[in-house]
């Protein structure tokens, strides 16, 4: 009877490549699978099999090969010391603007607010109207700006003295205002204040999703790796509460172990449980048990006293699996990292991230792979 395959990695091919010659070298026979697909075409990435009588081996030295990896990485989570926070002068902008407080306040961050103001061009302009128009769209333009400015630092404003108000004088809260396509001037911005996080207000659960700020939280993921903290309307803002219980989303794939360092970093000042899940498609193999346990243990290289607890959930629908945990467990802040996905997939099959963002009604920490 032929020995059943077993995937124990998906990778681009790159180093899908790297992955087998190191197993093969190593003694284990390797199969790689959607190599024959073109690139884009296939968002599940390449697939490294091997016999299932090999698994154990081949997790075990992977899990090695991490560890020495670690042990000679010289680079460390770099600390939160700026956080950037996009605002539409909206309610659930403010209540963004009272998490980045609090998370400031904790890592002794300075907070920069951005607005970014839509500057509308007319591109077909009669040659014999042309100057009266164009002097019409430079007064139109001076008066968005200045009514722009206006309500920013109005809102700075009532942002420093909510800070006041709760004690928090230490931390330094700055703004600046743009004009252009918002995702690409926080991008832009994003690459010159170098935050070790944006925050961003979203609505929630049963609303129509923010017609700014909301909308663009997931194409902002495609444009910068700076972790993104959505905010959701529903996830009201407590000052007399720490985050607790932090839930992070695993696919066992080498994105874990960059995220899990920056989550590390974020939390750093808050004494937190991590629960690690999966999204397991079969019960009862073992496969992703081991799996899970070299996630375990690599949180615990990264910081020694953190408690982490694993769980592997089954389940049609996983929005809703979510949903329950977080119920059960009391999670205050759900983490993952947000892969990029072909386009018929996301035309045709939205990823949980996109869910999430208009779904979810606590907040939510992602990461770009």
């Amino acid at each position: 009877m032929e020995e059943q395959l077993v995937t124990i990695a998906t990778d681009h091919y790159t180093s899908a490549e790297i992955l087998k010659a190191r197993l093969e070298s190593a003694g284990i026979n390797c199969y790689l699978e959607n190599v024959h697909l073109i690139q884009g075409a296939a968002p599940q990435g390449v697939k490294i099999r091997i016999r299932s009588s090999d698994v154990e081996q081949a997790l075990r030295l992977m899990n090695e090969w991490r560890s020495e990896q670690q042990k000679t990485d010289k680079r460390h989570p770099r600390e939160i010391r700026r956080i950037l926070v996009p605002v539409d002068f909206s309610e659930y902008s403010g209540n963004a603007c009272l998490y980045a407080l609090s998370l400031a306040e904790k890592l002794k961050a300075d907070i920069k607010i951005l607005h970014v103001y839509y500057a509308p061009i007319v591109d077909l302009v009669p040659i014999t109207d042309a100057y009266s128009i164009q002097v019409d769209m430079d007064i139109n333009l001076r008066e968005m700006e200045k009514n722009a400015r206006k309500n920013l630092l109005s809102f700075v404003n009532d942002i420093r003295q909510a800070a006041a108000d709760k004690q928090l004088h230490n931390v330094k809260i700055g703004y600046s205002l743009r004009e252009g396509i918002i995702e690409d001037e926080i991008a832009r911005v994003a690459k010159d204040y170098n935050p070790g996080i944006i925050v961003l207000g979203t609505k929630g659960k049963g609303e129509k999703q923010s017609d700014i700020i909301g909308s663009v939280v997931y194409r902002v993921l495609d444009r910068t790796r700076v972790p993104v903290l959505a905010i959701p309307e529903k996830s009201i803002y407590d000052a007399s509460k720490d985050v607790k219980n932090i839930a992070y989303a695993t696919e066992f794939d080498d994105s874990d172990f960059v995220a899990i360092r920056r989550l590390l970093s974020i939390v750093s000042e808050f004494q937190v449980k991590i629960h690690c899940i999966h999204f397991s498609k079969k019960a009862g193999t073992g496969y992703d048990d081991l799996k899970m346990d070299n996630v375990k243990d690599y949180f615990r290289k990264v910081k020694k006293d953190v408690e982490v607890e694993c769980h592997l959930l089954q389940g049609d629908d996983n929005i809703k699996e979510v949903e329950s945990f977080v119920g059960q467990h009391k999670i205050d802040l759900f983490s993952m990292v947000n892969r990029k996905r072909g386009l018929l997939s996301r035309l045709f099959d939205p990823d949980i991230t996109r869910k999430l963002i208009y779904q979810s009604t606590i907040p939510l920490l992602i990461f770009r792979a």
